[in-house]
């Protein structure tokens, strides 16, 4: 099965961070996958989203873009309306409505998660862990030489 996600927000909030996750998770199951980062040329502020196709049979993926996605991550309307065209009877569309949090990519994430199951907790907390290992090695650093 291929399962095709398009993710969509503003520079800052994670959107690729997200695909990023997606992305690891599908390695480390055995899946193929692709991640096609897109954004404007602000830093914050900017759009900023990236697609994400997934083969949970394990064949290669030869093309990284979609025309139908099965899903929709949406962390900000604002860009959204530009990609409208994308959607289809088929498409799901997953959003936090008014939520302001630092953490909203993740919050999207688990709520995707939880709705679509298609990686379990577990799968998702492992793939947070490979992403960030090296930055949580930088951390413990500062961290130990913060007092001397």
């Amino acid at each position: 099965m291929i399962k095709e996600i398009f993710i969509i927000g503003i520079g800052g909030q994670g959107a690729l961070t997200l695909g990023e996750i997606l992305s690891i998770t599908a390695n480390l199951n055995g899946y193929s996958t692709t991640l096609y980062p897109f954004y404007g040329s602000q830093m914050r502020g900017g759009m900023a989203g990236c697609i994400v196709k997934i083969d949970t049979d394990g064949n290669e993926i030869t093309n990284p873009t979609i025309s139908e996605p099965d899903d929709f991550l949406v962390l900000d309307y604002k860009y959204f309306d530009d990609y409208k065209r994308f959607v289809s009877k088929k498409s799901k569309i997953y959003n936090l409505d008014k939520i302001n949090d630092k953490n909203i990519n993740i919050l999207l994430l688990k709520k995707y998660i939880s709705e679509t199951r298609l990686f379990s907790n577990e799968d998702i907390k492992k793939a947070i862990k490979e992403k960030f290992k090296k930055e949580i090695v930088y951390t413990k650093k500062i961290e130990i030489y913060d007092g001397v």
